[in-house]
């Protein structure tokens, strides 16, 4: 019989990363990745547009090329700061309250799926 991922039997666990849960790598390097190709084409765009070889002023892609892969894993890491400090006020709102978080009831697919009758 197959195991699939654990299933969160209350909010708290839902909130809490055990590190069950891996990253994948991509979220890694999106950022920079992304912000570096945006910039390196950005300066493609502006040579093409003043009609220069695209590739002419070689040294302005790589400077724009890093600085833009620099901007981007500065806004990938203050994204995951900010997103960490949310679910740990996240945690300890539920820690503070835990009457308004009751245990998940587990349902079957039977009883939250309406019935369905196809028309003609």
């Amino acid at each position: 019989m197959a195991t699939g991922p654990k299933v969160a039997t209350s909010p708290l666990e839902v909130l809490n990363n055990d590190g069950t849960r891996a990253a994948p790598i991509w979220n890694k390097y999106w950022g920079p990745i992304i912000c570096g190709g945006l910039g390196f084409l950005g300066v493609v765009a502006a040579n093409w547009a003043i009609r220069r070889p695209l590739m002419s002023g070689i040294q302005t892609h790589v400077l724009v090329t890093a600085g833009g892969a620099a901007i981007g894993k500065y806004v990938d890491d203050y994204r995951n700061e900010y997103l960490a400090e949310r679910d740990a006020v996240f945690r300890h709102y539920v820690d503070l309250h835990p009457g308004d978080f009751p245990e998940f009831a587990r349902k079957k697919y039977s009883e939250v799926l309406e019935p369905w009758v196809p028309i003609r």
